[in-house]
């Protein structure tokens, strides 16, 4: 009996092996040394401003938080009263409370590798319909990716000069997915306004980056920009009984991208058509122009740099859901001098 099991399972493995193969064959195309952000812009751009630190100001924690209800809309007109919030479990004192339009510092990652070929047209024009859409006060920069990252545009509030970056682009090459959120993250906090996000879009898996998942998530975590996903990847095929132990690029790729945002407090999207962009961008424009600002004074004291979590309540609204990021890391005590 024991022998006929090993015969009936034994099929099981040649369905793992060679799909360990081929990731541990991706895992060597990757980059070796460290990326840094290439940049088209001419060497006398002024250098960014210093002196932010990651998610707080000395004590204070700012928390923006978007509120849908069941259908996706946006609820408007809440006070403070409607929320609660908690640090690892501890409720804490709202201290301020708004809503209103702040304008952002905010970066646009575009994914130029050789697949976006056919779609780059319509991915532009949707990218300068965001910024149309976005508070005229915003600062926005331009990052394109492929196998590199590269800065195509600085901060900027002039449409002009992101439309000629948007026109001079080359589709070609890789995908180093994670490290243009990487460096876009960090681009971000050079940023003056004092919200910050990042809207990446492209149609693949990471394929070349430097930085691995784990890597990505644990900046993301440390840092205060919300990072919007949208997503073109391929259609999960039907994987048969045998494939459900495993998942597919696709699958992995859409988790990976849903855990980034959602960890910052934004979204991910996966559009079934191109032409889906358009309203996705407006839609994405609107979260941020739209969310409400909560902020309070922790009340652990500690300067330890370790990661606190954060949960929202509310109480009014029905079938109401808040989204916003799972947490920051606590400044570490040299970071208070900054």
């Amino acid at each position: 009996m024991g022998v006929f099991l090993i015969l009936i399972f034994c099929p099981i493995f040649k369905f793992v092996y060679p799909q360990d193969k081929n990731e541990s064959q991706q895992q060597d195309r990757r980059r070796q040394t460290k990326p840094e952000l290439e940049s088209k812009i001419p060497s006398g751009s002024p250098p960014p401003e210093k002196g932010f630190t990651i998610g707080v100001s000395v004590d204070l924690v700012v928390m923006y938080t978007s509120v849908f209800d069941k259908n996706g809309h946006f609820v408007a007109g809440l006070q403070k009263d409607n929320f609660k919030l908690f640090e690892d479990g501890i409720q804490q004192s709202l201290t301020s409370f708004a809503q209103e339009d702040v304008p952002v510092s905010m970066g646009i990652l575009m994914d130029l590798s050789g697949s976006m070929r056919g779609k780059i047209e319509q991915i532009t024009k949707a990218a300068l319909a965001f910024i149309r859409a976005s508070n005229p006060k915003d600062q926005v920069f331009l990052i394109g990716f492929n196998d590199e990252v590269e800065l195509l545009q600085d901060y900027t509030s002039d449409i002009d000069e992101i439309t000629d970056a948007l026109e001079n682009t080359v589709v070609t090459g890789g995908t180093a997915l994670y490290d243009s959120i990487y460096l876009g993250v960090q681009k971000a906090h050079t940023g003056v306004k004092p919200k910050k996000a990042v809207v990446l879009i492209t149609d693949g898996e990471d394929r070349d980056s430097y930085y691995k998942l784990d890597e990505l998530l644990a900046k993301v975590q440390e840092s205060d920009v919300q990072i919007f996903s949208v997503g073109f990847l391929d259609e999960i095929p039907d994987k048969g009984f045998f494939g459900k132990w495993s998942k597919t690029a696709p699958e992995k790729a859409r988790d990976a991208l849903t855990k980034i945002s959602e960890e910052t407090g934004a979204k991910a999207f996966f559009p079934n058509k191109l032409t889906d962009v358009h309203t996705i961008v407006n839609e994405i424009a609107a979260d941020l122009r739209s969310q409400y600002s909560l902020s309070y004074f922790s009340s652990n004291a500690a300067r330890d740099g370790s990661f606190r979590r954060v949960k929202i309540e509310l109480s009014g609204p029905q079938n109401a859901t808040p989204r916003y990021r799972r947490g920051y890391y606590a400044p570490k005590a040299e970071m208070t001098k900054k």
